[in-house]
């Protein structure tokens, strides 16, 4: 009689662990996803850069060398367009001009099941030069 008991308690101390290690594991699962996410976004932005320093001024081109990085990502979703913004910096001794590229982005949860809305906001930035640009 004493090891029927014995037996019940395992199934449930069973049950009880599993669920924790499950919701690590999707946690997990979730952490991986979002940090790709944030490299991706990166990668995108640095492309918006690069065309950028060989095309100076042209925002819709920026914004759709961004927007062609990030195709058919499931779990990103835009938000507003880039901020795009040119300035002189003189800080350097050099005076050159500099392009700033600010991007927002919302990624959704894969595994929110305690919570359906959940999302995290990811953000990059680029400053790159305006190569031939007085």
């Amino acid at each position: 009689m004493l090891y029927r008991r014995q037996q019940g308690q395992s199934v449930v101390e069973f049950a009880l662990i599993v669920t924790v290690l499950l919701t690590m594991l999707l946690g997990m699962v979730d952490f991986a996803l979002g940090f790709y996410s944030q490299v991706v976004i990166k990668n995108a932005v640095a492309e918006g850069g690069y065309y950028a320093t060989q095309h100076p001024g042209d925002s819709a081109g920026i914004e759709a060398a961004i927007d062609i990085e990030l195709t058919n990502r499931p779990f990103i979703q835009k938000v507003g367009h880039p901020s795009i913004t040119a300035r002189v910096d003189d800080s350097a001794g050099g005076g050159g001009k500099k392009t700033t590229i600010q991007v927002t982005y919302i990624h959704h949860m894969l595994f929110s099941y305690l919570v359906p809305s959940m999302q995290v906001t990811l953000t990059a930035q680029t400053v790159v030069p305006q190569l031939g640009c007085p």
